[in-house]
């Protein structure tokens, strides 16, 4: 009744809702797209780093008085005295998340919902995380931007909302994890 699939088939269905694969075929997959997700992470994550830095050099360079910059053989750090929001951009973190939570959506979808079917459950399951890491994807740019006068009620409930996150990631995974259910049932197709 599961589907066995080779890892690129994966890549061949991602738009593939219908029918089982059992977890065998999964967790191989699951774990080359998290690497996938990860890269693509880094090459976006890395040059706004890399340009938050230089505005603090920068700005040490031209305000010596309110900038202390340590170096050592294997540290180097730079203490700016007051608030500095232009030295995080919320735009830029913004692509980030959307960008790493839009791949991850695009290549799990699919293959959560078929592994779900092999469990006997409804694909809709795979759905309980997101929302919670969506609200918190989308907020905490505005927590970075107003950073001077923190907004506690939104910092709160942006912790809330990840905590919910990792309980409904935790139960999704367990499931995933579990045992293939043999009966037939109405996911069994040839998707």
């Amino acid at each position: 009744m599961s589907a066995k699939l080779g890892l690129w088939e994966h890549f061949q269905k991602l738009f593939n809702f219908r029918g089982r694969e059992d977890r065998a075929s999964f967790w191989p997959y699951a774990a080359v797209a998290s690497i996938i997700i990860m890269v693509a992470g880094m090459f976006i994550f890395v040059p706004m780093m890399a340009q938050s830095a230089a505005a603090m050099q920068n700005y040490a360079a031209n305000h010596p008085g309110q900038a202390t910059i340590t170096q050592g053989p294997d540290q180097y750090s730079i203490s700016v005295q007051g608030h500095h929001p232009e030295f995080v951009n919320a735009g830029p973190i913004a692509t980030y998340l959307g960008v790493t939570l839009g791949l991850a959506i695009l290549l799990y979808a699919a293959a959560v919902v078929r592994r779900l079917h092999d469990r006997g459950k409804s694909g809709f399951w795979g759905l309980m995380p997101l929302p919670f890491v969506i609200y918190s994807s989308i907020m905490m740019p505005t927590v970075f931007a107003s950073a001077n006068e923190p907004n506690m009620a939104l910092f709160f409930s942006i912790f809330f909302s990840n905590l919910v996150y990792i309980v409904t990631l935790i139960w999704l995974i367990v499931w995933l994890a579990g045992p293939s259910d043999p009966s037939l049932h109405r996911y069994d197709t040839d998707g």
